[in-house]
């Protein structure tokens, strides 16, 4: 068997094999990750009960409304700067590290106030404050960013693994020992803390340091001009992404929270498929840009259709079986997640659809129409779920996030003239089962690999 992955192997060439190498280590990551924490997680949501889960996950909501400021829209922008100025990767990093630190410290103060204002029960207060604080470690991301761009997913997955492993452990044993909410707010703390030490212990075990960094202001100013729409589009994609939990939790109660939470748990967890395999291509990609036109519209398109079948072939399943999972996992208390989940999974194919096309407004320098799409999405979103959550509760945050996702990524192409190319390439992904003559070219590669 090995000699046949080691023949397969050679004929791949040394990009496409470093890639997949790429791809392999981030998807061992989470395939751990989704193990584990189901798993673990499933107890946590069961001791917790709805409630006290609902608590937990609405302060998470509230911290990741204004989470994407801190993370300032640099993350693709310094991984396209570093493949393409490799010569300034010291003063890229050193720059990227300081906004993120003075962007993490303005959040903290802007949650706290937000929550002290918006939220009158103390518990709740407390939980938002010490969750926010954890932010203030995301400044050591930067380096995740030089790992992203030499596409060395390998130390970085050994990073995050341990800290799950740990933390998975000492969830377990507050369970065991009957600890209270408050003792799983504070492991939350915890795990970024943990996160950053090994991410520096990481980047100086490959003969890299943070001490020959440099901070060019001149360069800030730069890349925050490229970033500021990618920022507020950030903000909108998290206000869509967490404002339902939210509003359930002022329109309905903790405990629908609790159910919507548990449900989108299942949902969201696949999300991490496109970004593995779109981090991994995406300097391939800037690569055929400078090539040839043709040759990078191509790989477009076959990213797209990659990632529609993905997403189909999670999706569907999970319609038809989603209410007996709900419920012989997490017990009767969750009965209603499994109706939100049946809704919630399908908002997957766009949001997979919608982190394959950001590579191309990336590369084409199109930020502007991502924040455009995004706030269109987020308006959409805020209205369907007023009209929908009073009737249909957590099913209806679950249908409006879905069809939200569908106007941010894929309607929303139909009427700008420069997104026409793109929205036929995505139509063409969205309906990839029925293009049978693609599909058979798509398997006599594979094939063809592994003959």
């Amino acid at each position: 068997m090995f000699h046949k992955l080691a023949s397969i192997s050679q004929k791949l060439s040394p990009g496409l094999r470093k890639i997949i190498g790429n791809v392999g280590w981030l998807f061992a990551e989470r395939v751990l990750t989704i193990i584990i924490s189901l798993t673990v997680g499933i107890y946590v949501i069961r001791y917790l009960g709805a409630e006290n889960f609902g608590k937990l996950s609405y302060s998470i909501s509230f911290v990741g409304l204004f989470g994407a400021i801190a993370k300032l829209g640099l993350d693709a922008i310094v991984v396209r700067n570093i493949v393409q100025e490799e010569s300034s990767t010291q003063e890229i990093l050193g720059t990227t590290f300081v906004l993120k630190l003075i962007g993490s410290l303005v959040t903290i103060l802007l949650i706290s106030g937000a929550i002290w204002n918006l939220n009158n029960e103390s518990e709740v207060r407390s939980i938002t404050i010490i969750i926010g604080i954890g932010l203030l470690f995301s400044a050591f991301e930067t380096i995740d960013f030089w790992f992203q761009s030499q596409v060395l997913a390998g130390a970085m997955t050994v990073v995050r693994s341990g800290q799950l492993i740990l933390s998975s452990a000492l969830k377990l044993l507050f369970i065991t020992f009957g600890m209270s909410l408050m003792a799983f707010v504070w492991l939350t703390l915890i795990d970024s803390l943990l996160k950053a030490v090994g991410t520096i212990v990481v980047y100086f075990n490959h003969n890299q340091t943070f001490f020959r960094w440099k901070v060019s202001w001149s360069r800030a100013i730069e890349m925050l001009r490229d970033s500021w729409p990618l920022i507020l589009s950030s903000v909108m994609v998290t206000i869509y992404m967490k404002i339902d939990q939210i509003m359930l939790g002022n329109m309905v109660g903790d405990r629908e929270v609790g159910n919507y939470a548990a449900a989108i748990r299942f949902s969201e967890i696949w999300y991490f498929v496109p970004v593995a395999i779109c981090s991994s291509v995406f300097p391939a990609i800037l690569r055929a840009k400078q090539r040839s036109k043709q040759e990078y519209y191509d790989k477009l398109q076959q990213l797209y259709d990659l990632i529609a079948w993905v997403s189909l072939a999670i999706a569907i399943p999970m319609t038809f079986f989603s209410s007996s999972l709900m419920t012989t996992l997490l017990g009767q208390e969750y009965s209603k997640a499994g109706d939100i989940l049946a809704w919630h999974i399908w908002a997957g194919p766009f949001v997979f659809l919608g982190v394959a096309r950001t590579q191309w407004l990336m590369s084409e320098n199109q930020t502007r129409f991502s924040f455009a799409t995004t706030l269109l999405g987020t308006i959409t979103n805020i209205i369907l779920n007023f009209f929908l959550i009073p009737i249909y509760g957590g099913v209806g945050a679950a249908i409006a996030t879905a069809i939200s996702y569908a106007v941010a990524t894929y309607f929303s192409c139909l009427f700008y003239p420069p997104m026409f190319y793109t929205a036929g390439m995505l139509t063409k992904a969205l309906i990839i089962p029925f293009r049978i003559h693609q599909n058979l070219i798509y398997l006599s590669y594979v094939k063809k690999v592994f003959s």
